[in-house]
């Protein structure tokens, strides 16, 4: 009897680069967005991702990156998660993991994205940095970006890239 790890179902060893490395839902996931970031209260959620990961994931990696600039001096965001989906312009009360407020003070740079035509720049972004990975137990795991700074009169339509790279099962669509 043939082994089957040989021959005809030998993996192609001419293979160079895998985005997304799973077993029947489960491994390695990495998934991007462009959000609207909308007028919104300090602390509140400017956007919500349209994913969320479920229950047992380990965040490894996040990030925001500056797509489009508002018209007016106000901007600054950062990304949090929560257990649950918060309506824009409702209060977070999630945990930020990319950041100024981020504990350890360990975003890089260590400071919000700012998507403000003040002084931001399309293309500027920030990393959760050293951040240890972000273990979320038996939560669910919904990501906002929220104002950390009053938007309510933030003019334009500020658009942010969301990047984030777990371990766990594949996200759903909400």
């Amino acid at each position: 009897m043939a082994n089957p790890l040989y021959g005809q179902n030998k993996a192609d060893t001419a293979i160079d680069n895998v985005s997304t490395l799973q077993v029947n839902g489960m491994g390695i996931h990495e998934y991007y967005e462009v959000v609207d970031i909308s007028t919104a209260d300090d602390n509140d959620v400017a956007a919500s991702l349209s994913i969320f990961i479920p229950a047992g994931a380990i965040i490894l990696d996040a990030g925001l990156v500056v797509h489009r600039l508002s018209t007016s001096a106000h901007g600054d965001v950062a990304l949090e998660v929560h257990s649950a989906a918060v309506a824009d312009d409702a209060a977070s009360a999630g945990t930020e993991i990319v950041g100024a407020d981020v504990s350890g003070n360990v975003s890089s740079p260590d400071e919000d994205l700012n998507a403000s035509n003040g002084d931001g720049v399309v293309g500027e972004s920030v990393s959760m940095g050293s951040l240890l990975q972000v273990d979320r137990g038996t939560a669910l795991t919904y990501l906002h970006v929220c104002a950390k700074e009053d938007l309510s009169s933030m003019t334009g339509s500020p658009q942010v890239g969301v990047y984030v790279k777990w371990l766990g099962m594949a996200a759903a669509a909400i």
